[in-house]
């Protein structure tokens, strides 16, 4: 029977009984009536089963809530666990509660409040979600006591280090604010979970799968907003930080894929933080982008790049492909942010993606040719290389046109270069190393027909160091150059 309770709290768990055992606690703390709503555990699959390493807690707190536990034998994944959580829940709100995440006695309360009477989607503040054991000992102490969540509490609200900066963040909603639907501690009816299907399956490990769902609802009329009030501290524990941002790209690539729209492409491309700025910014840009500036006019004005387009295997062309010749072979893909339309090939459509290119939804290699056409004019050398390297991904040749479109740009579009210039930093850059100079590529004239020319472009071996490694290494003597 549904609708028992008013909320059903999920919680995923995998070989983290004392976490868990924390999470318990936290939540016979709540101001909500216990009456009013159940906990299910959901063991995805733990050495030991959840149930039993907490019988003991069970005995002693004796909750008043309605409490489950559901088991997989085998681990399945956390899309799966909760998915399993929320098909036997039955209150009217599912919140969904990382099992490292200890409840503010007013947890649950906020999340209902934050749904009364609106259809959203809704994620609370979680304090120090990164930090290590180590890191809490060197920035807080070590006198906290995780197993004390109520006196934990009181303790965070005297304590400026664990307030969230999101709180300012976030104060003035934006429409890509889906992008902050993260399962620490969100909530949204389980009628709207139904309808949208769950977690997606297809990531292959945990990250971005919440971001995904959030996209969902907000595109099924659920935007995310944000209660203050509903705060969680993330306990502390070890984790690989640097390869859990390198998952987090992978997983981003499989979003794009799924949803190549530009404010996909943005969060993706951009951060989450970043691309709540750039997000406007770059819709403003397609809008305006005068196709002019970035078809294929005078393409045919190049006869050997014509002749390698007829007989590529298949082509990707960025930029607008308004007049391709008539008598050449159709790209097989074609990106550009301008007004999407049908373009189709002999017997074919012809997928159009409306994406900046900073994000090609395909895999490595997949294009034998990727010819660019002015459109790379439109943006700063920063951008613009960060888009070329994901063009010499994708694609195993790259052709960089010059002047065949009917009316270049003479330099990157202001506005777009100003907005890219304060928010074009993603955090992640230092450990996903991005291509931001045109010195990193291997620029080279192949053909030349008066101001018409095609340059043919790849990635120069770049080397990466660190600061330790440039101090300590000798530096290299080279022959003396003439000029600067």
């Amino acid at each position: 029977m549904r609708g028992v309770v008013d909320v059903s709290v999920v919680t995923a768990v995998h070989n983290r009984s004392v976490a868990a055992r924390n999470v318990l606690r936290s939540l016979t703390h709540q101001t909500l009536p216990p009456e009013s709503f159940e906990v299910v555990f959901v063991d995805d699959g733990s050495e030991r089963p959840l149930a039993d390493e907490l019988a003991a807690e069970l005995a002693a707190l004796a909750p008043a809530f309605k409490l489950r536990f559901l088991r997989h034998d085998t681990a399945r994944g956390v899309q799966e666990a909760r998915n399993a959580g929320a098909a036997q829940a039955e209150g009217e709100v599912l919140v969904f509660l990382d099992a490292d995440c200890l409840a503010h006695p007013g947890l649950l309360r906020a999340h209902l409040d934050a749904h009364a009477g609106r259809q959203v989607a809704v994620c609370g503040y979680t304090s120090v979600r990164e930090l290590t054991p180590a890191g809490w000992r060197l920035l807080l102490g070590d006198d906290w006591d995780f197993g004390d969540p109520a006196g934990l509490a009181g303790r965070m609200e005297g304590t400026p280090q664990l307030h969230d900066p999101l709180c300012e963040l976030l104060a003035d909603p934006r429409p890509s604010d889906w992008a902050f639907f993260w399962t620490h501690n969100v909530s949204m009816p389980r009628w709207a979970f139904e309808q949208v299907g769950g977690f997606k399956s297809e990531f292959p490990a945990k990250g971005v799968e919440d971001i995904e769902m959030g996209y969902r609802l907000a595109r099924a009329g659920l935007p995310t907003v944000f209660a203050p009030a509903a705060k969680a501290v993330h306990q502390p524990h070890d984790r690989l930080r640097g390869r859990d941002i390198v998952q987090d790209r992978h997983n981003e690539q499989i979003l794009v894929r799924m949803y190549p729209t530009l404010e996909v492409e943005a969060v993706c491309s951009y951060d989450i933080v970043r691309s709540r700025e750039l997000v406007p910014a770059i819709e403003r840009f397609a809008r305006a982008l005068d196709p002019a500036t970035s078809d294929c006019a005078r393409l045919e004005e190049l006869p050997g790049v014509c002749a390698r387009v007829a007989t590529a295997g298949n082509v990707l062309v960025l930029g607008d492909p308004a007049g391709w010749p008539a008598g050449l072979r159709a790209p097989d893909a074609v990106c550009f942010p301008g007004d999407a339309r049908e373009w189709s090939g002999p017997g074919r459509e012809i997928p159009w993606l409306p994406l900046l290119g900073t994000r090609v939804p395909y895999p490595d290699d997949h294009f034998e040719l990727g010819l660019v056409t002015d459109y790379w004019r439109s943006f700063p050398e920063r951008t613009l290389s960060r888009i070329l390297s994901e063009l010499c991904r994708t694609c195993r040749n790259v052709v960089l046109l010059s002047g065949v479109s009917t009316a270049p740009l003479q330099r990157a579009d202001p506005a777009l270069a100003a907005a890219l210039d304060a928010h074009d930093h993603p955090y992640w850059e230092f450990t996903v190393r991005l291509r931001r100079e045109l010195h990193e590529f291997e620029i080279v004239e192949r053909e030349r027909v008066g101001a018409r020319a095609a340059f043919d472009l790849r990635e120069r071996p770049w080397e990466a160091s660190d600061l330790r490694t440039a101090i300590g290494a000798p530096p290299a003597r080279h022959p003396a150059q003439g000029g600067a």
